[in-house]
């Protein structure tokens, strides 16, 4: 894993140890529960592997003996008719079974990387907001994208190089011991052993360097998603030539991992090919000195010199499968660490549901006693915070910059669960409902709109899947942004862009409205996104909000003062503790800290319609 994620994995969990799922775990979950056609195609897989290793292996024997019955004083032409026959026919069946192997096992390959990658997703999404604010996604994607890989290679391999190349060994050598004296298999033997000595420490080497490969492609690929994400500021900033600077740098890096890893590899290879080169000598000097002295014929000398680039073919595709399994684990080592992660927001075992339509059941009622909270170590960002939420009523949240308010709202929704305290809906306590269910209770409307790179139709419809066109137009209609959307050429098939960069501020939120209209929940989360609008495009935007809100529970976090002024009930935050609470008049009465924003807010509005009117 990338030193960001094993960073993030420590946090979670506080343990210095990066844990890693077990291969055998893993392999457990990637087996369906009905796998019958899986397993059928890999048992007649391997039938047709010992049938094709089997037939790789008498093609060479069969070869001797034509040289056999040409070379001999008697030549039978019958007999060599049928040796031709037979070569052909082993030949044939050499050449065919391989691809029609590969055609049996390829679906299987193909749907484990599927389901590697989706269970790496559904991994990714279990994690809390803790993980996800500290995540880098272009290290994530490249994590999720080498563990498939690695998988469909394991299993490419196994049955592409593993089992056909020990098969033939098997059976090579078995002839040998049969045909030959036994130290010919003596010497063989003892040269493939300095063979695999060598082959095991320069994938030592080269696995020490792939790692750090594979963690500088992860820095590059996460610079790259990063500078292109913030393209905008970039370019509004000049620093063009900054950004592609630093990713040079980056690559830079890379490269000298790259070239280090590639001179292993041909060191190895130029090592491996000079003792086959001796071996293969020294085996031929002694079966040509076996020919003089006549306990060897040719055709024998024919066999062993076949028998000698099928027995150093095998070992040299059984190397590459050593190295292949070894990157193939490094490359998956990310990928079992990202999968041994432990959720922070856990699940009941046993969870309870309640309804989660508006339109069915109402508003829900809303408790939060004793509410601490911390991200890190022991600074507390809320403490002892209590309150309620009537069902169908609005309370609103205002505070200082940095005072808890976004904290509440990210408890209240359950991204975080607090370190002390509890909060309940309609009596019951969050952590025993179903995260399913939770999440349907309740819409948010962000501060900062999330949008697909998709269309605005599929980014409206994401508040409730499965909804009909007319739920969707409906929906946009209430939002009064349907108008907008059949003006565009492409209607509601309009793509928005990364983030939505091809939509306005108020056309973004307006979707984000839509799509919450679509949801019809029963508890609302407003995090006045509208304040960065320009005036009357608020104005709109919050009429649309209030109508939203009638009869709904609804938690504002209030950043403008004057938005929340019918709001049931007004919670002062101030250095994470609750200073005040009542109405707007009660507040605005007590002259307190809310009095003091209140009278801030109005001076500096004003102050802006001045200057905006002298513009004028």
């Amino acid at each position: 894993m990338t030193k960001e994620l094993c960073t993030i994995e420590r946090r979670i969990t506080g343990q210095n140890a990066v844990k890693k799922l077990p291969l055998m775990t893993l392999g457990r979950w990637l087996v369906p529960e009905k796998w019958g056609k899986e397993a059928s195609r890999l048992i007649l897989a391997l039938i047709l592997l010992f049938l094709e290793s089997g037939t790789s292996v008498a093609t060479p024997w069969l070869f001797s003996r034509m040289v056999a019955q040409l070379s001999g004083t008697e030549r039978v032409v019958s007999a060599f008719v049928m040796l031709v026959a037979q070569y052909g026919v082993m030949s044939l069946l050499s050449g065919i079974l391989a691809p029609l192997r590969d055609s049996l096992v390829a679906p299987v390959r193909f749907r484990l990387k599927r389901r590697v990658a989706v269970l790496g997703l559904a991994q990714i999404h279990r994690q809390s907001a803790r993980f996800h604010v500290n995540r880098q996604t272009g290290a994530l994607t490249r994590v999720l994208d080498r563990g498939a890989d690695a998988v469909s290679t394991i299993l490419d391999l196994l049955f592409s190089n593993v089992l056909p190349n020990i098969i033939s060994l098997i059976l090579t050598f078995a002839v040998i011991v049969q045909v030959f004296s036994i130290a010919y298999s003596a010497l063989l033997v003892a040269a493939l052993g300095i063979y695999g000595f060598i082959s095991f420490l320069f994938t030592k080497w080269r696995m020490k360097a792939r790692r750090e490969k594979n963690r500088l492609n992860g820095q590059a690929h996460h610079h790259l998603v990063d500078s292109l994400l913030n393209a905008e500021m970039v370019r509004a900033f000049g620093n063009q030539d900054y950004e592609v600077s630093q990713h040079d740098d980056v690559r830079q890096k890379l490269q000298k991992a790259e070239l280090k890893l590639q001179n292993l590899i041909n060191s190895s290879q130029l090592v491996r090919n000079g003792l086959i080169a001796l071996t293969s000598t020294a085996l031929l000097g002694w079966a040509g000195w076996d020919i003089e002295r006549g306990t060897l014929d040719v055709a024998q000398f024919v066999l062993i010199g076949t028998y000698l680039r099928t027995v150093y073919a095998s070992v040299g595709s059984l190397n590459f499968v050593g190295a292949g399994w070894r990157n193939a684990r490094v490359d998956l080592e990310n990928y079992l660490e990202l999968m041994a992660l432990k959720p922070e927001i856990i699940e009941s075992a046993e969870p309870r549901t309640l309804p989660v339509s508006f339109s069915e059941a109402g508003g829900i009622a809303v408790q939060c006693r004793d509410l601490s909270f911390a991200y890190n170590g022991d600074r507390l960002i809320l403490k002892n915070i209590s309150f309620d939420i009537p069902a169908g009523k609005t309370v609103a949240v205002v505070g200082h910059t940095g005072s808890g308010k976004s904290t509440l709202g990210r408890l209240l929704s359950r991204a975080y669960d607090p370190t002390e305290g509890v909060i309940t809906y309609d009596g019951v306590d969050c952590r025993e409902l179903a995260l399913a269910n939770l999440h349907k209770l309740m819409g948010i409307v962000p501060q900062d709109t999330p949008l697909f790179n998709s269309s605005i139709g599929e980014n409206i419809a994401f508040g409730r899947i499965g909804a009909t066109d007319e739920e969707i137009r409906d929906a946009a209609r209430k939002a009064h942004i349907d108008r907008f959307i059949n003006a565009l050429p492409d209607g509601y098939e309009t793509i928005v862009g990364e983030r939505g960069v091809k939509l306005s501020g108020g056309e973004k939120q307006r979707v984000a409205i839509a799509r919450v209209i679509l949801r019809d929940p029963r508890f609302l989360i407003l995090d006045e996104a509208s304040s960065a609008l320009d005036t009357r495009t608020e104005l709109a935007i919050q009429q649309e909000l209030k109508s939203l809100s009638v009869q709904r529970t609804t938690f504002i976090i209030a950043h403008r003062l004057s938005t929340i002024q019918d709001a049931d009930q007004i919670i002062v935050l101030d250095k994470g503790e609750i200073k005040e609470q009542g109405t707007h008049g009660e507040l605005l009465a007590r002259g307190g800290l809310y009095r003091g924003l209140w009278e801030a807010q109005s001076s500096q509005e004003s102050s802006h319609e001045v200057v905006s009117a002298g513009s004028v």
